[in-house]
């Protein structure tokens, strides 16, 4: 990837930048699993247009809904993708905006099970489309 000068070292109240640093390794963790579901669905090669087409391509057995192992699946594969090395460990350097802390593929799972169980409203271990059209909890 090429590279455009480090952008401009921006500090808040604190002195060290450390507030401001923290926030935004948050904002990368909590951005990452979208960055993942929009690289999956490029990844399968067209794009993804309403609930219906993210319930068909994750519903991999075909019953009308996504298990919990279908969703970590479809969002895992972007996942893969950006784990260039192969570790099962996504480096600040393979991350969106080369920097962050580093996450690896046993973390990003449970983040996705508890997004998971977020969405499934109705508690059945299933998500429909209605709770997978539902903004995130």
């Amino acid at each position: 990837m090429d590279r455009a000068a480090a952008p401009p070292r921006i500090e808040g109240p604190a002195s060290d930048g450390a507030g401001l640093f923290a926030s935004a390794a948050r904002a990368v963790r909590l951005a990452l699993p979208l960055v993942l579901a929009a690289s999956a669905s490029a990844a399968f090669g067209q794009a993804v247009h309403g609930t219906a087409d993210y319930l068909s391509r994750m519903d991999a057995d075909r019953d009308g809904r996504v298990s919990l192992v279908e969703y970590q699946d479809w969002m895992g594969y972007a996942f893969a993708r950006m784990d260039r090395n192969g570790d099962g460990q996504l480096e600040p350097a393979e991350l969106p905006g080369g920097r962050g802390k580093p996450v690896n593929l046993a973390e990003h799972r449970a983040r996705l099970a508890a997004t998971f169980r977020r969405q499934d409203t109705d508690r059945d271990g299933y998500l429909g489309a209605a709770e997978l059209a539902a903004p995130p909890q």
